[in-house]
């Protein structure tokens, strides 16, 4: 494997699957991991796929569904058990800031009181990240039916989900996270090695089409099913003709 990697922790969908994890990844930059979501299942998958918990230096949250989210304060009290030294950078959707300190005291992780250093940062669309490499954030639709909800209950938070690129000196990386419908990055995916899409909420035959006339090298689906379902999945990309779109594998690592 080079010094860049990205690796998937978890490809299931919102429904728990017995043989993978809910949403979860991992971008290896040299000796540097930065998690990009961390719901049920992808704490023991980091760990399976080889990865030493106390080179983690950030993680990047796309949304705050269980799936995407739930294994966050457990990551964080595995690196409290093991004492690590690295300060980790949590970058969650900037209404999800408050919630989750409320959370961690919630949970008994209160502050002075754990290590590591945590330094949380609150983003909304734009360049999230720029340092070893660069994290762009393009909110989407996800949630856009609950905009109702949200101003019935009067709630401050308005269930915000973002779309993230990785841009490294070596290659790129477009995570679709959840989305409302293909529409919403259909304009962001263009010069990339790799696009991770979720399945379950797109139009696949719209996606087919574009991805036949794109110019990304790679195209991984995600967001799994049952395997009857995904095995569906691959006779429908083979009958579409598209050799350089695969299902996703917990343990699939790609090369950046």
């Amino acid at each position: 494997m080079s010094a860049n990697s990205f690796t998937i922790l978890g490809s299931s969908s919102g429904l728990p699957q017995p043989n993978r994890a809910c949403s979860g990844y991992l971008l290896k930059t040299g000796e540097s991991l930065s998690l990009i979501d961390c719901g049920g299942g992808v704490c023991q998958s980091f760990l399976r796929c080889g990865f030493d918990p106390l080179k983690l230096d950030r993680v990047f949250i796309s949304h705050t569904h269980s799936d995407h989210v739930c294994e966050l304060s457990l990551v964080i009290q595995m690196l409290h058990v093991l004492r690590s030294k690295r300060r980790l950078e949590l970058y969650l959707p900037e209404e999800f800031v408050q919630s989750f300190k409320d959370w961690m005291i919630a949970v008994y992780q209160l502050p002075g009181r754990i290590k590591p250093d945590i330094q949380v940062r609150g983003y909304t669309e734009g360049v999230v990240y720029d340092k070893e490499f660069r994290v762009t954030a393009y909110s989407n639709t996800h949630h856009a039916g609950v905009a109702d909800d949200v101003t019935r209950l009067g709630i401050a938070n308005k269930l915000e989900c973002n779309s993230l690129r990785f841009d490294t000196d070596s290659g790129s990386v477009f995570y679709s996270a959840d989305l409302g419908s293909f529409e919403d990055i259909r304009s962001h995916l263009n010069s990339l090695d790799y696009a991770i899409v979720e399945s379950t909420h797109i139009d696949l035959n719209d996606f087919f089409e574009f991805a036949k006339n794109s110019d990304v090298k790679h195209w991984i689906l995600t967001h799994l099913g049952d395997e009857q379902q995904v095995e569906e999945l691959k006779q429908q990309i083979m009958s579409a003709g598209l050799l350089n779109v695969v299902t996703a594998e917990d343990g699939m690592a790609l090369d950046l």
